[in-house]
């Protein structure tokens, strides 16, 4: 190939030309203080880079996360904060219902006072979070409980929404409905609040508030059964001088067997009236107690008068006044753990976004020691490529002025 002047120029003005864009490329680094990201400047730190921006993403996500669980639980746990203040506002009534000095006035006052408690109750049962969805419906979409007439079913799912804390930990971010408030533990069996709060409404009205779980009477009495809607068993507990035992009757149909079958262990004996009432006779005293039915009504299950007319209604046992504190106590115990639970669950939220944030800080700290420039070293090679680029350009200067005939001489 001939070496001459056009291809020494346009040589020299290549070289030119790479050097002013590296020194143009170094300079914009230094500006931005940033490595250069193509993975051909350096493979094994690009792939470096590529996995810990991937994995600050991930973090990300599980910040977001973490975020949206305490928010969803914080929800949680002020609904249940409000739920325990509705329970213990209704085991206060119940203790106020208890005074038998208690008018006819100052029991509709409670009444209203329950009333209003239920409501509440069934609010707060429904209750969303921020973002629309039920606290308590599981993955329903829907409304977690709904009413069909007087009773209130569980309307959304078993199913319990999780948040993904980390690559392994997934934290419940609320409490099942059918749990926390169909589930009270008490004596009879598990309860639903809105069950408890009906049956206390009940009491506090007619016919409910003017009977006894118990009614006794001497020598003799008339008991007669209240008849059910639909064919259900009564069971109550017969006590005489002899002793007392459970008599269980099919409704409709007549206890008058069942009395005279265990008239040896308590000595009262029974005959029936035309219109099905029983009269009941004994030397000493009759107690009927403990009396339910299967349909479980909230109404009065007989009436129980002694010779001179007195007594009245029988109620079921679960509406005395001891059942149903006892089951109000139940109640605001069973709230105070859910509660405790909601918090537990919050905890640990807090305690993996703390260990969230750690992460990401040392990520970042990982991602700028990948990223970030060595200014230093970076200022020390752009004086280089300067000090280069002048050189070369004196250089060309020199050579290009040069002829044939100077090489000559």
């Amino acid at each position: 190939m001939t070496l001459g002047t056009t291809l020494f120029a346009t040589l020299a003005s290549r070289n030119f030309s790479r050097l002013q864009t590296e020194i143009g490329t170094l300079q914009a680094r230094i500006a931005s203080e940033v490595r250069d990201p193509r993975p051909s400047a350096d493979p094994t730190r690009a792939v470096q880079l590529s996995a810990a921006k991937e994995m600050e993403a991930t973090l990300g996500r599980y910040g977001a996360n973490a975020s949206s669980a305490a928010d969803r639980l914080a929800h949680a746990d002020v609904a249940l904060g409000e739920v325990a203040a509705r329970m213990r506002e209704l085991k206060d009534v119940v203790l106020q219902a208890g005074n038998p000095t208690l008018s006819d006035e100052g029991r509709a006052g409670l009444r209203i006072v329950a009333e209003s408690a239920r409501e509440a109750l069934f609010a707060l049962a429904n209750r969303k979070d921020a973002m629309g969805q039920g606290l308590f419906a599981g993955y329903a979409a829907g409304p977690a409980f709904v009413k069909e007439g007087d009773a209130v079913r569980f309307a959304g799912n078993d199913g319990q929404p999780v948040a993904q804390l980390s690559e392994t930990l997934r934290v419940a971010t609320s409490l099942g409905g059918a749990e926390v408030f169909m589930a009270v533990p008490t004596e009879a069996g598990p309860r639903s609040v809105f069950d408890l709060a009906d049956d206390l409404v009940a009491t506090l009205s007619v016919p409910l508030a003017h009977s006894s779980p118990q009614r006794s009477a001497e020598d003799t009495a008339r008991l007669s059964l209240a008849a059910p809607p639909a064919p259900a068993t009564v069971r109550f507990t017969l006590t005489g001088p002899g002793g007392s035992v459970e008599i269980e009757q099919r409704l409709p149909g007549s206890a008058l067997a069942a009395i005279n079958a265990a008239s040896a262990q308590t000595g009262v004996t029974a005959t029936e009236e035309p219109d099905g009432t029983l009269v009941l006779g004994a030397v000493g005293r009759i107690t009927v107690s403990d009396m339910s039915r299967s349909d479980d009504p909230r109404d009065v299950l007989a009436t129980f008068t002694s010779a001179d007319d007195k007594g009245g209604w029988i109620m079921p046992a679960r509406f005395d006044a001891a059942s149903l504190t006892d089951a109000f106590d139940a109640a605001v115990s069973h709230m105070a753990e859910q509660r405790a639970r909601a918090g537990a669950f919050a905890a640990s939220v807090d305690t993996q976004a703390d260990a969230i944030r750690t992460r990401q800080t040392r990520i970042a700290t990982a991602i700028g020691g990948l990223e970030d420039l060595d200014v230093a070293e970076a200022v020390t090679r752009l004086q280089q490529l300067l000090l280069t680029q002048e050189a070369a350009q004196q250089t060309y200067v020199k050579i290009a002025n040069r002829s044939l005939f100077d090489y000559l001489r």
